[in-house]
């Protein structure tokens, strides 16, 4: 019975997404950006052809008021007033609470599993454009206007004057984001990186200038229509960029001799600063106060914050965010269970929990958010290296085993040999579809009826269970048993072994199971597998970034692959799924990594068409450009192993805490979710706060 009601959930969960009604979620005075970066399934909002723009309107709240705590600040004469805290009126940015105006106070507390706590850096999401609510397109966030070029190879970013870092210090973009661009630009550090999407294809980087203090103007040689919507992408486009000259030059060797690198490197602290770097300024709801490394991060309320009401009560309205981090995942599964988090959206990321989440619910004084999907294409999926470098260890048969890796017959073998239905019956219980790699279903490329005979093929193809095709696909490969051993053997006749790494990409209970599903599946058709168990390990990611995997399991998810490409287009060399090497060429302008050679991996064919992508001004064309890449994928692949498809997600909530819109999409990082949703007006009653 509970099985059945789960089921239903499932479905529930799922159609809620499809027919996404308009309301339900935080709305913003800021006027709509007309690109939208996902919609639903043909039947739902349909996307917007026109180019994107925003411009601020006009600011009608009058009187502000502040929290409690701010207030007792105020009075001791420890904080100026909130006026004064505050952007200058007509930019001050205005929420409107998912449920009513909301009660200050409180602390929210969450958990994590590792040291960098991204998914609360994905709470405290606030990056200059941001990704709506409801997933249909992109809004001004920090920045309140953008302007693209005509041309496509300008950028302007007009932002909110009178911002202020959490430490009370102007915040000037002519200031801090020169001083990040310096970062970026300064070889001899290496600290910050020029993200991918501020060069030209041939790696010549962007322009950057400031006409005045709060305008930034980016400026390439080539089209960048997208650029300015990458920025909205996840945490990891925009914490680099966040960069407090005043907090962080005097660290710098560059303006202070007797430092060091190595002393700038420990505040800078890559990307991660937010949970890792206590009194680090920032332009976040929340700001990290306390740092107790491998054991919790206490984010405190921004005083400075730079968004209010429609009641102009400056947000937060919760004090502070407590995330304790539990590394191992059933120890943290009993926490989340016990509502030991008044929220929690990634607290515990196995769906197969929800029914052991249902029947402890009413007893520790929570529900599961019926709204929260996953929105993947492939969990799992396993990728599929085209770049194999692994020479060191395999001197004699290095080259032997990246040709094997790019042929495609044996990939071919490798997905008619996995058993789905086994696969989505062991690792989910039953609850699943069979499907080939995809990205998300919910991405906005597949919101046509184009588009979504374009997905329906791709998540078709070559997703059946076959191992006598399995068999003769190797065999054309000459993946043969030479030796009569029982297993399969190199062309040349030597043994040879397919290492599968494994790690905690999309939970780190799903991948262990179907990584022995799938080895068990290949086993059975004569490839001899060995799960490399790399989770938690360094090597986990030094084996991607060089190169050095065979087969690497994954979660494939992506509502717009414009703005996080790597799924379809190997740019990056950390991020591109089966061509790390040949990413690394781009993102490096050829400085590093393999150069992309035509009709070979297709990473060269893939890549020019990204060229073309971000060159088009017209969306629809963007589309088409979109559906040419899969085509590329179905008639040369399959690059990835797709297994079973989109999923719920148990989101824990506590009764008492409001604030969450219907649907939530926590598959696909990029939209920022749960950050795009508002968190600054999530709100917790008083008999909760107390608790």
């Amino acid at each position: 019975m509970k099985k059945k009601l789960s089921l239903l959930f499932s479905l529930t969960v799922i159609v809620s997404v499809i027919l996404t009604a308009c309301g339900g979620v935080p709305a913003t005075t800021e006027p709509v950006a007309t690109e939208p970066a996902a919609t639903e399934a043909p039947g739902g909002i349909e996307p917007s052809t026109e180019e994107p723009g925003a411009t601020q309107p006009p600011v009608t709240v009058t009187e502000f008021k502040e929290a409690p705590m701010l207030a007792e600040m105020v009075a001791s004469g420890d904080l100026p007033p909130v006026e004064e805290r505050l952007p200058v009126k007509e930019d001050i940015m205005v929420v409107t609470p998912v449920d009513g105006i909301g009660e200050y106070g409180g602390i929210w507390h969450e958990t994590t599993w590792w040291q960098g706590m991204g998914n609360i850096e994905m709470t405290v999401y606030d990056p200059p454009v941001r990704w709506k609510a409801d997933y249909t397109g992109y809004e001004p966030g920090l920045v309140k206007e953008w302007e693209i070029a005509e041309d496509g190879k300008t950028l302007t970013w007009h932002f909110r004057q009178g911002v202020k870092w959490s430490d009370g210090v102007d915040f000037i973009p002519a200031v801090d984001l020169a001083y990040w661009w310096e970062l970026a630009t300064n070889e001899d550090e290496g600290l910050v990186s020029i993200p991918f999407w501020g060069r030209d294809s041939d790696g010549t980087p962007m322009q950057v200038s400031f006409p005045d203090d709060y305008t930034m103007v980016m400026q390439w040689n080539e089209p960048h229509y997208i650029a300015n919507f990458v920025v909205a992408q996840g945490f990891w486009e925009w914490l680099p960029m966040e960069r407090p000259k005043h907090f962080l030059s005097p660290h710098d060797p560059n303006y202070d001799s007797t430092k060091t690198y190595e002393d700038l490197e420990k505040v800078v602290y890559g990307g991660d600063w937010l949970m890792n770097v206590a009194g680090y300024p920032c332009l976040h709801a929340w700001c990290p106060e306390t740092v107790e490394s491998g054991v919790k991060t206490v984010l405190k309320r921004n005083p400075y914050y730079w968004k209010v009401d429609t009641e102009g009560n400056q947000l937060p309205y919760i004090d502070y965010i407590d995330t304790v981090l539990i590394e191992d995942s059933q120890a943290r599964l009993l926490e989340v269970s016990q509502g030991k988090f008044e929220a929690t959206f990634r607290g515990t990321d196995d769906p197969t929990n929800i029914p052991f989440l249902l029947e402890q619910a009413d007893a520790n004084d929570y529900y599961l958010h019926e709204g929260a999907v996953n929105g993947a294409g492939g969990w799992p999926a396993w990728n599929i290296n085209m770049n194999f470098n692994g020479c060191e260890t395999y001197p004699d048969t290095c080259e032997e085993i990246r040709a094997l890796l790019q042929n495609q017959d044996f990939r071919q073998g490798l997905a008619y040999a996995l058993d789905r239905e086994r696969l989505i019956d062991v690792a989910w219980g039953g609850i699943g579809e069979p499907t080939a790699f995809t990205i998300s279903p919910q991405a906005w490329h597949f919101a046509s009826p184009e588009g979504q005979a374009v997905y329906d093929e791709w998540k078709e193809t070559y997703s059946q269970y076959d191992p006598e095709l399995a068999a003769e696909k190797f065999d054309a490969a000459g993946f043969v048993d030479a030796d009569g051993d029982g297993f399969r053997d190199l062309p040349s006749g030597a043994p040879f072994e397919l290492v599968m790494d494994q790690g905690d990409w999309g939970g780190q209970v799903i991948p262990v199971v179907s990584n022995e599903v799938y080895a068990a599946n290949l086993e059975e058709v004569g490839v001899n597998t060995l799960i490399n168990d790399l989770i938690g390990q360094p090597d986990w990611t030094l084996r991607h970034s060089e190169g050095l995997f065979m087969i690497r399991n994954s979660h494939a998810s992506e509502l717009d692959v414009w703005t996080f490409p790597d799924w379809i287009f190997p740019l990056r060399g950390t991020e591109a799924r089966a061509w790390p090497l040949e990413g690394k060429y781009y993102e490096t302008g050829g400085a590093e990594g393999w150069e992309p050679q035509p009709d070979t991996t297709f990473a060269y064919e893939l890549q020019q068409l990204y060229k073309q992508g971000i060159a088009e001004p017209d969306i629809e064309k963007r589309h088409q450009i979109v559906y040419d890449a899969i085509r590329i994928l179905i008639d040369n692949g399959p690059f990835i192993i797709g297994g079973s498809g989109d999923q719920q997600m148990p989101v824990v909530v506590r009764n008492g805490f409001h604030g969450i819109p219907d649907t939530v999409i926590l598959g696909p990082w990029a939209p920022g979710s749960p950050g795009n949703l508002s968190p600054e007006q999530f709100w917790m009653e008083e008999s909760l706060r107390n608790d």
